[in-house]
């Protein structure tokens, strides 16, 4: 027997309210045996308790699929969690920083090989093979290219023209005191020119020696600027050089190999640099043996073979003087005539004087 305080086993929330558990006061059968205790521990909503299956057989058939992309993100991003935001947010950029060092790294790395490019073209391509010398005549191709400082074997890209100038006409300059040839002291820098990858043409002139004159003793040979080319104390030279004496000025300076002449008088001067470059300009340098330039309001002129003296006047209209002069000798010379004055003053009016009757 049980006593007043004693009751029978605990009743369950699914249990019938008939102690016999008869079909008349009790549960249905879903509704019977449901949780008693401690909360399940599953934490997932979508699974259903164990004692309702009648439920979960209800249910669709994929009710457990877990391959969709909702799943997929739950379970790689993780956002139940303020952790796992912290981490993504981190995540995030730490990828932005990444992208933001890629375009940096790529110019860093084209920097290089440009360099590096760079570097191979200038010590191992663009190296000087071939050298050219146009323009010389008496001064050996050889010869230039040495004085010049220019050698095989240099980067091309680093030569500067100026400085080849400067380097040529200085050495040139030396060698001549050195070797004591004039020759030396005529050759002039024209330009350089390069032709990639490995060509270099070196062009230069050669002064001509045109006119010569005598001051304190010494023989100096003058270019048409009046550049001395060399000097000479041999007094039988006068004899040998076939050159236009130069008469009457007056030296002030420069009275040195390698050095311009400078007059007293800067009219004598003008008169002398234009009075050769008329005769260049023409081709009668060879066909004049002096010039007496003491006067500068009546210049004298003396050909060659045969001597006829040619009175110019003054400086004006070099030109057509010159030309007229060399128009009046070619008829004489068909004249028969061998010597005499010819009067150019005018240079559309000559005369001639013949210096004895014939």
């Amino acid at each position: 027997m049980q006593g007043p305080l004693q009751q029978g086993p605990g009743r369950r929330a699914g249990d019938s309210g008939n102690p016999s558990g008869g079909p008349d006061g009790g549960l249905k059968d879903w509704q019977r045996n449901t949780w008693f205790g401690p909360a399940p521990s599953n934490s997932n909503p979508f699974e259903e308790p164990e004692d309702a299956p009648e439920l979960l057989e209800a249910r669709s058939s994929n009710v457990r699929d877990r391959s969709g992309s909702f799943w997929n993100d739950q379970q790689q991003t993780g956002y139940q969690y303020n952790a796992g935001e912290i981490r993504n947010t981190r995540g995030a950029e730490e990828r932005k920083k990444e992208k933001r060092g890629i375009p940096l790294r790529s110019v860093w790395i084209l920097l290089l090989v440009a360099a590096a490019a760079l570097l191979v073209l200038y010590f191992g391509v663009f190296r000087i093979r071939e050298i050219r010398v146009t323009g010389n005549s008496r001064i050996s191709a050889a010869d230039v290219i040495r004085l010049s400082g220019i050698r095989r074997g240099q980067s091309i890209i680093g030569l500067n023209e100026d400085a080849a100038e400067k380097q040529l006409a200085a050495a040139a300059a030396s060698e001549a005191a050195r070797t004591g040839n004039y020759n030396y002291y005529t050759l002039q820098f024209r330009y350089l020119e390069k032709e990639l990858p490995g060509t270099v043409t070196i062009a230069v002139r050669e002064r001509e020696a045109c006119c010569w004159l005598t001051w304190c003793g010494i023989l100096y040979v003058m270019d048409k600027n009046g550049l001395v080319l060399y000097e000479s104390e041999d007094s039988g030279m006068r004899d040998r050089i076939e050159l236009v004496e130069v008469k009457g000025l007056d030296i002030r300076s420069g009275a040195q190999t390698g050095q311009t002449m400078v007059f007293s008088s800067a009219e004598q001067e003008t008169i002398f640099r234009d009075l050769f470059m008329e005769m260049k300009v023409l081709g009668c340098t060879s066909m004049i043996s002096e010039a007496d330039l003491s006067n500068p309001q009546s210049i004298l002129l003396t050909t060659r073979n045969p001597a006829f003296t040619v009175s110019i006047g003054d400086s004006s209209v070099l030109h057509a003087k010159l030309r007229s002069m060399l128009l009046v000798r070619e008829k004489l010379l068909e004249m028969g005539k061998t010597g005499g004055s010819i009067t150019v003053a005018n240079p559309e009016t000559p005369s001639y004087s013949p210096s004895s009757p014939q």
